[in-house]
């Protein structure tokens, strides 16, 4: 109900506070399970995808984010999936395998934090790990007009010229190298982004 309501609100907000394009919906499976993996620089991003893409996301989010009862409340009714970031949280990828197997789209940011307009930063193995135990589809995802939206309350007016770029679904061998996996994760969504964003992976 809650999600919903701010979905639409969403909508409102960036039809007429922004110019956003998204290109690719197609490669979004309307049914199933899928992990949609993008780039991360500013609060906005998680919002942008939420409303733009057609599928509900359940957003794997820094557990840290569930410290305050308000906070945790608010995670809970966006559907956020906490896990413990840069460690093994055996609870967190249950939790997130469990909403897989229920056909659930999962949103998932491999770099763990907000890069800013310097591009993309090193991955964390989460995504390719995922990916490999779940063999769930991975979809690249990556977001140009964030960077500029550094604050709050500009979430929703973000008076901005926005691009998401969703790229074609990748699908793994389980029995591939994690690092590997992670690097063709990172240079798909680098292919979507312009070069200057590319940090670390302009390839």
């Amino acid at each position: 109900m809650i999600y919903n309501l701010l979905i639409l609100i969403g909508k409102i907000c960036y039809f007429l506070f922004a110019k956003v394009t998204v290109n690719g919906t197609e490669n979004i499976p309307k049914r199933g399970a899928v992990l949609i993996v993008s780039n991360h620089m500013a609060y906005l991003d998680p919002p942008i995808l939420a409303v733009m893409l057609p599928r509900t996301l359940y957003f794997v989010a820094k557990r840290e984010l569930l410290k305050y009862r308000i906070t945790a409340w608010a995670m809970h009714k966006i559907h956020a999936i906490p896990i413990r970031r840069f460690a093994l949280d055996r609870e967190g990828l249950e939790n997130i395998f469990q909403h897989i197997d229920k056909g659930k789209a999962i949103g998932f940011f491999p770099e763990g934090t907000r890069s800013g307009a310097s591009g993309l930063k090193k991955a964390n193995q989460g995504a390719a790990y995922i990916a490999f135990k779940s063999g769930v589809k991975v979809v690249p995802v990556g977001i140009v007009g964030t960077d500029r939206i550094n604050s709050f309350l500009r979430i929703p007016f973000p008076f901005s010229k926005i691009v998401v770029n969703i790229g074609e679904v990748i699908e793994f061998d389980q029995r591939e190298d994690l690092n590997k996996g992670t690097e063709v994760i990172m240079n798909k969504i680098a292919e979507l982004l312009p070069e200057s964003l590319r940090g670390i992976y302009k390839g």
